[in-house]
């Protein structure tokens, strides 16, 4: 798969989060630039994912701003942020189980109206080490496989930023390092990722956020 070369940057200002009426965290402060990752840490329920989905903009900031080159991350509307990530959800529910490994990834990389959808998909399936199951039926691959196929999607899209919720789940060893390269590429290639994960990944340069209401502190 082509590498694109990224350069941008991502800043989040003073952000609170309300959920039902509960304070999960305020005052959250961290900025992302090329090649960086941050990590979310924190107990469950600290708002982790809330965060992820709050830079996707699918959840408002109750104070504070998240912005993209320090514009509004959605100023120039929702659909030009949508194209700047991809994201991993924490499970795999949105994987249809009755179709092949490949007829998944070639159903986003239509969606996505990906250049030579049929290269990305190989080279997706390749990264994530997915090659020898892509004929078969989701619903017979293991939960590893399935999360693997998630990653893999995820991959495809080459966004700049990559929003990834516990990205370690059911993942043995080699599909670990199989992540770790495709991450590594990523970061390399000027990307950016965020991981909410309770797993402590070998990363150089790794940020670490933690949230825990009502003011998270943020280490390098």
């Amino acid at each position: 798969m082509a590498k694109r070369l990224f350069c941008s940057s991502l800043r989040i200002q003073d952000a609170a989060c309300i959920r039902g009426n509960r304070l999960l965290f305020q005052g959250f402060s961290v900025s992302l630039t090329a090649g960086e990752v941050l990590r979310l840490a924190g107990p469950n329920g600290a708002g982790k994912s809330s965060l992820l989905r709050m830079i996707a903009g699918a959840l408002p900031c109750a104070s504070g701003g998240i912005f993209w080159d320090e514009a509004d991350i959605l100023e120039n509307g929702r659909a030009t942020h949508n194209g700047r990530f991809s994201f991993l959800p924490a499970d795999d529910r949105d994987l249809k189980l009755l179709e092949t490994a490949e007829e998944n990834l070639h159903f986003w990389a239509r969606l996505w109206a990906l250049a030579d959808a049929g290269a990305a998909v190989s080279a997706s399936l390749k990264v994530m080490g997915l090659c020898a199951v892509a004929s078969a039926p989701v619903r017979i691959l293991s939960a590893g496989q399935k999360r693997r196929l998630s990653l893999a999607r995820m991959v495809m899209k080459q966004s700049p930023l990559w929003l990834m919720d516990e990205p370690f789940n059911a993942l043995d060893d080699a599909a670990i390092g199989f992540l770790s390269q495709a991450l590594s590429a990523h970061l390399a290639a000027g990307g950016m990722a965020v991981l909410a994960t309770h797993h402590h990944p070998d990363i150089a340069g790794m940020k670490t956020a933690y949230l825990s209401a009502p003011a998270p502190a943020v280490a390098a």
